[in-house]
Order: C-alpha cells, then sequence, then structure tokens
C-alpha cells in the first residue's frame, strides 16, 4: 500500500514538474518596467544645434533627376511589356540593365 501511495505520488510530482517549468520565468525577456514617478518634462523649445542645416534635404541635381526619368521611362516599356507578353523571359532586372544602356 505505501509502495502504490509512493508511486502515486511520484507520477503526480512529474507531472506537475514540466507544466511548472513551463510557466517560469524567461530569463531572456525584459522585466517591465515599474511605476516610478514622471521623469521632469523636457524643455519645451529645443536649442538650435549645428546638425539643424543637414537636416534640410537639397533639391537633386539635373543628372539625378534625368536619371529617375530615365528609370521611369524604362519602367513604363517593363509594364506595357509584360502586358503584351513580349519579356521573352527576362526579368526587370535584366530588362532595365538593357534598357538603360540605350537611353
Amino acid at each position: 500500500m505505501k509502495t502504490s501511495l509512493i508511486a502515486a505520488l511520484a507520477v503526480l510530482l512529474a507531472a506537475a514538474a514540466p507544466a511548472a517549468a513551463q510557466t517560469a520565468a524567461n530569463p531572456l525577456k525584459k522585466p517591465a518596467p515599474a511605476a516610478t514617478a514622471p521623469a521632469a518634462p523636457a524643455p519645451a523649445t529645443p536649442a538650435p544645434t549645428a546638425a539643424a542645416p543637414a537636416t534640410e534635404k537639397k533639391p537633386p541635381s539635373e543628372a539625378q533627376m534625368a536619371s529617375r526619368n530615365r528609370m521611369k521611362e524604362c519602367g513604363a516599356e517593363w509594364q506595357a511589356a509584360k502586358k503584351a507578353g513580349k519579356t521573352e523571359g527576362k526579368t526587370w532586372r535584366q530588362f532595365s540593365s538593357e534598357c538603360l544602356k540605350k537611353k
């Protein structure tokens, strides 16, 4: 009787051990931030820095605009060729390379 009771207890403990292991905290997971008093608010107007003028974008050069226009033209040709089924097994990359060489 004692051995069957001990065996039953061992089975219950063995069954409970994996469940407890699955619910254990993940050591790799970051803990939730603790509720603390809010930090002092940031100043309303940040001080101007030397990097501020660098964030303004300059307009594209003529060469960049020409390159974009050529790519747009090749894209339109590619779309037309795809609709007509005249891609001849080429991919966009192959087609665009050849198209840009022609222009």
